[in-house]
Formats: structure tokens, C-alpha cells, sequence
């Protein structure tokens, strides 16, 4: 089965809102199996620009799981709160299969 992927762009406008939105984010990202593989600020461009000043990449069973978080009841309470605590930008996607790693035509 293909995992699926959670990419966030953004940048943080409210500190103390974002660290509220992190945490029942976490909590609501497990419900469904999801865990974060990168949270951090953007180190080094090293071609072209960046838009935001951090990312953050939650990896998920399956694309289906990641759409079922992303469509939380519980998730969507707190979206409000992210956009009152960022400016952001969010990706659902699917990765390869666990035993592949051709590129998808």
C-alpha cells in the first residue's frame, strides 16, 4: 500500500497560537496513524526561492488516512485556529509503494 503525505508550508505569525494548533494537531494527526517526519524552519536554499519559513511533512498509512485526518471533524475545529496562527499552504499526497521506487508515469 502507498503511504500517503501531509506537506505544510508556513509561517508562523503567532507563537503561542501555533504552539496550541501543534499540539492538538499531534493528537488528532495519531487518531488516524499519522506522525511527523520533518518539522523544522528551512535551513538552506540552496536553488531558486522558498516560500515559507518552515515545513512540515506528516507521513500517513495511506492517502485515504490522510484525507481522513485533513476531514476530521476534530481537524477541522482547529484549521481556524492555524489560520489565525500562520499563513500556510497544505498538500495531501501519495508516496510510492513500500517495494517501489520507480516514478510514476
Amino acid at each position: 500500500m502507498k503511504k500517503g503525505y501531509a506537506i505544510v508550508l508556513l509561517d508562523v505569525v503567532d507563537d503561542e497560537l501555533y504552539l496550541e494548533y501543534a499540539r492538538r494537531a499531534t493528537e488528532i494527526e495519531a487518531c488516524h496513524g499519522g506522525h511527523p517526519l520533518v518539522v523544522g524552519d528551512a535551513d538552506e536554499v540552496v536553488d531558486g526561492s522558498w516560500p515559507t519559513q518552515r515545513v512540515v511533512v506528516l507521513e500517513f498509512p495511506s492517502i485515504d488516512a490522510a484525507r481522513a485526518w485533513y476531514a476530521d471533524p476534530e481537524y477541522q475545529d482547529i484549521i481556524p485556529l492555524r489560520r489565525r496562527a500562520t499563513t500556510s499552504s497544505v498538500l495531501l499526497i501519495e508516496g510510492f509503494l513500500d517495494s517501489s521506487r520507480e516514478v510514476p508515469s
